[in-house]
């Protein structure tokens, strides 16, 4: 059987991905994007801070981006791709279904995973509990918020939700960074900051999170925000055998060029931990300008002998 040969192939269908699919059909490469159909942020009700979109449901944006991607040409499989490889002029990806196929550039837009607790109820991710301070908060002013983490990085959080939060809590495992300067800031302000870990929690029939710790202080909780579960998705950039930052990510360039000149990487990759819809989206856009770049003053003039 003959191996599908595609321009590039996108693996992740999420910001990232869509928007640089989106360019790259319009510029009329032949593109095939594969993705598991769960994004990071599908179980969100609805997206903020996206101009023109804010208060839509992340569905209802993604069918749009979907639908475009189709109208220019992009072939989207629902299929996990499960390792990747570089050849001398292109690159193989493994398709759960699909088997191998070859592209001569490959984008990687599935730059994150969650790790969420064990403890945490299922169906409450993205309705009451979340990671970022600024998607959701808004939508829940008021009530008792907890912020729960090892270290500055939930009180970092907790500073940046006060402002709606009628009670607030830190739950923090790391004694150093209760002493630290912020740790002082808040408690000034009247946040409780205890150093513990959440050891269970319960879905109260009001929607409220019932929270226990290991040393047994009860708490609860009308909007929960979770530090560090984001983490970086390694598996093809490792099988890649790319240079990563000390955080697991591919190191690249501004528009996203990794260590390998036929990979490039885009999407929520290393830097600020809420590195937003927008952002995430605008990087699609800059390595997909890229590859675009890249093709046609170096391979497509090789082809034709310039």
């Amino acid at each position: 059987m003959n191996t599908e040969r595609y321009d590039v192939v996108i693996v992740g269908a999420g910001p990232a991905g869509l928007s640089a699919a989106v360019m790259l059909g319009r510029a009329k490469r032949s593109v095939l994007l594969l993705s598991l159909p769960g994004r990071r942020n599908s179980s969100a009700t609805s997206v903020h801070n996206v101009p023109f979109a804010d208060g839509a449901a992340p569905a209802e944006i993604y069918a749009k981006m979907e639908s475009d991607a189709l109208r220019y040409g992009v072939e989207i499989r629902w299929e996990e791709a499960l390792t990747a490889s570089t050849r001398d002029d292109h690159v193989v990806v493994e398709g759960a279904r699909s088997g191998p196929v070859q592209a001569r550039r490959l984008l990687l837009a599935a730059g994150r995973v969650d790790e969420l607790p064990s403890w945490l109820p299922d169906g409450v991710w993205g309705r009451s509990a979340f990671d970022c301070p600024y998607c959701h908060t808004h939508e829940r002013d008021g009530g008792a918020y907890v912020c729960v983490g090892h270290n500055a990085e939930a009180l970092k959080l907790a500073a940046l939700v006060g402002q709606y939060a009628t009670r607030l809590t830190v739950v923090l495992s790391d004694p150093e960074a209760a002493r630290s300067p912020l740790a002082g800031l808040l408690a000034e302000r009247g946040t409780d900051i205890l150093v513990d870990t959440v050891a269970r929690s319960a879905l109260l029939p009001s929607g409220c999170l019932e929270l226990t710790t290991a040393l047994g202080t009860a708490l609860t909780a009308d909007t929960l925000l979770l530090a560090d579960v984001a983490r970086a998705n390694r598996r093809l950039p490792e099988a890649l055998e790319l240079d990563l930052t000390a955080q697991g990510f591919p190191e690249t360039t501004l528009y996203g060029l990794t260590s390998d000149p036929l990979v490039y990487s885009a999407g929520n990759v290393e830097g600020s931990p809420y590195f937003m819809w927008t952002g995430a989206a605008a990087s699609g856009i800059n390595a997909a300008r890229m590859i675009c770049e890249d093709l046609a003053f170096t391979t497509d003039l090789m082809k034709r002998g310039g």
